[in-house]
């Protein structure tokens, strides 16, 4: 049962938090201060018994090749690798003529800057990719010609995570910000949304601009697989609900079309015969393909059943590829875009994780598909293969879904990973992970390589299904949505103590882990549960629910927590924010938050030092409380092999010493072998 008791928001609160703000100021001061808690935190962990077995074990599992989603245009294939042992991805080219590097890592001026993103121009002649600095969001664009292997003079500044509607050979569409104040690009609120059209060879001052949210907020733009509409999906906060379009090619005699105009979820998928194609939530929580005809009348073409909702859908010619990440395993099915009809169901195993999945070409997809403990493959499939895919469950561990009740008696489900065999009965050491918004089934692919190395020391892996993310459905997210998020926390709660309920596990034999927005769930529940836990390791925390919507694109959440403005909604975000329910009479759980200096996503300066910060002056706090910050990294992408590493050994052997130091059924040690 969850002891928590929300309080009203107090002015002791908000001057602790206030003790703090000197971190949100970049300087001497503060690099000085980062400089100290990182040789504190490598210190600790440098004396872990077990580290270097734990690192030895990662080095192995994230040192080999790794390669992105293929891509293919004009003839030719481009993909991201990484060879073993290599600390960043080339851009690779594959044709007639066979495979060769297009863009090297070695251009980029450090180990810490990372190609982002690329996208080809139809006929395969120019490939458009984007560089991050030390993993932050902005992005510096380049187009590079195939053939000769040489980059035009383009350069595009103010973006961000692009993606690029291609209108012909030489030109595309893209979506770009205001660029920040000098200085304040890590931090300053986004602004100054567009939509331009670029023409390679030419500068980017002079791109026209096509369309102007009225609000700042996401647009994506997107050119239909037939060349016939060019679309924009605009977001409202972080939900895709405003669907556009335009005619091909484009005249300024033509205006925008609005296909739909409503709060959603409504995710575009493709156009077929005039009809746009929309994959919604609103109205029935499993999902819909719909067909908006030019009038703007909608058709049901599929409603997906209440146990397999739907996450993805991608246009495949006159058929549509729904994927759901089901309990049961991720469900494939083809629908006709002409009349809905079903032509194909497959299934694939609880045991095979689906990463990511995009189109590739006109007829097949390309998927990146892990089995938990096996093997990962990473490649073009067609529809008829997707059968074969689904294939008898091949992994050589246990894989299995257990529920937990929650504080108000709502069943939770937990994917939970074991070694084949007799399920733990008291000597269980646990690494549950956690998303927990945003509609996200974490519980089905939550799992990540890196994980394995818990379990080569005969650890338990189990992910929590809270409510907030989309494992039953967009129901399932808004039952934990802005003032019910409270929920969410206490399905964690549930999930971290089903493990002594049941017997698998002593007191305090849990380490909970999330990141982003699951950097909240796990610093919410250390805060209202302390003594529950036997590690926390809360990376990129949203840690200040009181002014989060003051930095970066921090704006476009205010639809899934609250607004912090609004007296109503600050009262109950004041009730679990993190940061604000610190106290330093308690004793909490040890913990470590794991950070990066450029992360422009979640800035560390308002969310995780601070909240370090507050945590080292609580009881024991100062012998239990770690932070760790990777210097020249974002919130999640572009690091070096060698910082990815380093990070999630400290993550693991963190949570090893953590249960080891607190739990009476384990003796000091590793915590894992």
């Amino acid at each position: 049962m969850t002891e928590h008791t929300p309080h009203s928001f107090a002015a002791d609160a908000a001057a602790s938090a206030a003790r703090f703000a000197w971190l949100n100021t970049p300087g001497a001061e503060v690099e000085a201060w980062i400089d100290a808690e990182n040789a504190r935190a490598d210190a600790h962990l440098d004396a872990i018994p077990g580290i270097d077995a734990i690192r030895a074990d990662l080095t192995e599992i994230l040192g080999t090749e790794d390669q992105s989603l293929p891509k293919t245009a004009g003839g030719r294939t481009f993909q991201l690798r990484r060879a073993q042992g290599e600390e960043q991805h080339s851009l690779w080219v594959s044709d007639a003529t066979g495979s060769r590097v297009l863009v090297s890592a070695d251009v980029l001026e450090t180990t810490t800057d990372s190609i982002a993103t690329f996208s080809p121009s139809p006929d395969g002649a120019h490939v458009v990719w984007t560089v991050s600095t030390g993993g932050a969001d902005w992005q510096l664009a380049r187009i590079r010609d195939v053939v000769t292997g040489e980059d035009a003079p383009d350069v595009l500044t103010g973006m961000k995570w692009p993606d690029l509607a291609w209108l012909d050979d030489r030109t595309f569409v893209y979506m770009s910000w205001d660029m920040p104040p000098a200085g304040e690009e890590l931090t300053a609120l986004n602004s100054g949304a567009r939509i331009r059209v670029h023409r390679v060879g030419t500068e980017q001052a002079s791109d026209p601009v096509i369309y102007e949210p009225r609000e700042t907020t996401w647009v994506i733009p997107t050119a239909s697989a037939d060349g016939h509409w060019l679309f924009l999906e605009q977001l409202k906060g972080i939900v895709p609900a405003t669907i556009l379009r335009r005619p091909l090619p484009l005249s300024d005699a033509d205006v925008w079309e609005t296909v739909l105009d409503e709060e959603g979820p409504d995710s575009l998928v493709g156009a077929h015969d005039g009809a746009t194609l929309v994959l919604s939530y609103r109205g029935h929580s499993a999902g819909r393909l719909l067909s908006v005809d030019t009038a703007g009348t909608e058709s049901v073409l599929y409603e997906s059943p209440e146990n397999e909702p739907l996450s993805e859908a991608h246009q495949l010619g006159a058929n549509c590829v729904l994927i759901a990440h089901t309990l049961e395993g991720t469900r494939f099915t083809v629908v006709s875009a002409v009349d809905g009809s079903v032509a194909q169901r497959d299934t694939l195993p609880a045991s095979s994780v689906l990463q990511r999945s995009a189109t590739f070409g006109a007829d097949a997809l390309a998927l990146d598909i892990e089995v938990i403990g096996g093997a990962r493959t990473v490649a073009r499939v067609e529809l008829a293969e997707l059968a074969t895919l689904a294939a008898e469950d091949s992994s050589p561990l246990t894989v299995e879904t257990h529920w937990a009740t929650s504080a108000d008696g709502t069943r939770i489900p937990m994917r939970v990973v074991r070694a084949a065999g007799v399920a733990p009965a008291g000597n269980a050491r646990v690494f549950l992970s956690v998303y927990g918004g945003y509609s996200v089934p974490f519980a089905t692919n939550g799992f990540s390589a890196w994980h394995l190395a818990w379990l080569r020391g005969g650890g338990v892996l189990a992910y929590a299904g809270v409510r907030g993310g989309g494992e039953l459905g967009e129901s399932w997210h808004q039952a934990a949505r802005r003032e019910r998020k409270q929920l969410g926390i206490e399905d964690l709660i549930a999930c971290a103590e089903w493990f002594e309920a049941t017997g698998w596990a002593g007191p305090r034999s849990v380490a909970i882990n999330g990141m982003s927005n699951g950097g909240l769930m796990t610093s919410a529940a250390l805060v209202q549960r302390p003594e529950l836990f036997g590690a926390v390791i809360t990376e990129v925390p949203v840690a200040d629910m009181l002014n989060f919507h003051r930095y970066t694109a921090a704006h476009g959440w205010i639809a899934e927590f609250g607004d912090p403005d609004a007296p109503a909604d600050r009262e109950f975000l004041a009730a679990y924010s993190p940061l604000h329910n610190v106290f330093p009479e308690r004793s909490y759980a040890p913990t470590l938050v794991l950070t990066a200096d450029q992360d422009d996503r979640v800035p560390p300066g308002p969310h995780a030092y601070p909240l370090a910060a507050a945590l080292r002056e609580t009881v024991g706090g100062e012998s239990t409380t770690f932070l760790r910050v990777t210097r020249n990294a974002g919130h999640a992408t572009g690091r070096s092999l060698a910082d990815t590493v380093a990070e999630r050994s400290a993550a693991l052997g963190f949570a090893a010493w953590g249960i080891a130091h607190s739990s009476p059924t384990n003796t000091e040690g590793n915590g894992v072998a």
